[in-house]
């Protein structure tokens, strides 16, 4: 064979073994999205992918845990560039302070990700039952320019004139708000239209921009505990 020829042969098996990463990827995706992250064995998926190789998934990823970190990073890169656009967007109508236009830099992405078929968001709600998983299964650096904390950052901007605490525990409030909606919508293949995900976007809205109570700024004043946090 030429050299020319074992280029486009090595070409070509890159390309089917990337095909066959992917793959499985998804197909764990729906799996996890379904049945809950820890209700899925290696050897179901492989056979959900129908693929006869029992050592498939260890081949390409190495571990099931190092299989949930690539299906994050696959997913994570293709919301980044939606949201940097998104961003561009808000900034060049000078709106980066305002509270709803942050809440769709959140939402729009998800939602298309559900209407696209994607099981990402109901993946990431099954994730979110267990914090200390979340931690420890999120890759570093998913997308160099773009990561949570600054994600949160925004959100928390728009809502400066409040305790960090309570900005804090908002932000946490709108994430689990708007994964769990939305995955609902992924399981039960009921897509939300434009009125209820605006409705939604309202409500989101209007929790993040919501007055601290009397009650509320006591509590704070009495105790330490951080209504954001999760163990």
């Amino acid at each position: 064979m030429t050299a020319a020829g074992e280029t486009s042969a090595a070409r070509r098996r890159n390309a089917s073994g990337e095909s066959t990463r992917t793959m499985l990827m998804e197909v764990a995706e729906r799996l996890f999205a379904t049945r809950g992250i820890q209700a899925v064995t290696l050897r179901e998926i492989q056979e959900a992918a129908q693929q006869s190789n029992t050592s498939v998934i260890r081949y390409h990823f190495g571990s099931r845990d190092n299989l949930i970190r690539a299906l994050i990073a696959y997913r994570q890169n293709q919301l980044g560039p939606v949201r940097r656009e998104l961003l561009a967007q808000i900034r060049s109508d000078g709106r980066e302070g305002d509270p709803r236009a942050i809440v769709w830099l959140v939402v729009r992405p998800m939602a298309d990700s559900v209407r696209a078929g994607e099981m990402y968001v109901p993946f990431l709600a099954r994730l979110s039952e267990n914090p200390r998983a979340r931690r420890e299964l999120w890759p570093e650096n998913v997308v160099d320019d773009w990561t949570e904390d600054k994600l949160e950052g925004l959100i928390e901007a728009t809502m400066q004139d409040l305790p960090a605490t309570i900005r804090r525990g908002r932000v946490f409030q709108l994430y689990i708000g708007v994964i769990n909606v939305l995955a609902e919508s992924a399981r039960s293949k009921r897509e939300l239209s434009d009125v209820q995900l605006h409705n939604f976007v309202d409500g989101w809205v209007g929790m993040l921009t919501a007055p601290v109570s009397y009650e509320t700024r006591r509590c704070i004043g009495e105790s330490s505990d951080d209504p954001g946090h999760t163990s």
